[in-house]
This record gives C-alpha cells, sequence and structure tokens, in this order.
C-alpha cells in the first residue's frame, strides 16, 4: 500500500439492521448474487419498518451513526 491510499474502514453497523439478503447470508449479505448496492430494501428488527424508533431512515448508511439514540453496536 503506498502512503497515499488508506485502507477502507467500514462502521460497525446497528444490531437491529436487517434485510432478505442477511437473513439468507448473514454478514457475507453482500455476496448474495441477487443482491444490489443501493437497492437492498432495509429494516429495523424493533420496528419492522423503513424507519426505526427514533423516526429516522433505516439504511445502512443511516444505521452505521452511533449518535443515533436507537443505535446498538453489532
Amino acid at each position: 500500500m503506498s502512503s497515499g491510499e488508506n485502507p477502507t474502514i467500514s462502521a460497525p453497523r446497528c444490531i437491529h439492521l436487517c434485510c432478505k439478503s442477511m437473513l439468507t447470508y448473514g454478514e457475507a449479505f453482500a455476496e448474495d448474487p441477487e443482491f444490489q448496492a443501493g437497492l437492498a430494501d432495509f429494516w429495523c428488527v424493533l420496528t419492522a419498518r423503513s424507519t426505526g424508533p427514533d423516526g429516522g431512515e433505516v439504511s445502512w448508511q443511516a444505521c452505521c451513526d452511533p449518535n443515533r439514540p436507537c443505535y446498538r453496536e453489532y
């Protein structure tokens, strides 16, 4: 790795985040042949909806924010 490159570090997701591919493939859900980034429907396990208990959106990006009141690190 050259000095100009930074390793990719993914933020830990909320334990309550879920999508169909996660149910089938677990944490390797991105390897699901039918998974297409940006097209997956995520939901919160606590609400069973696309909004979290705090009323905020449920998505990969939104549910990696440790400042959300409902966030619990996976």
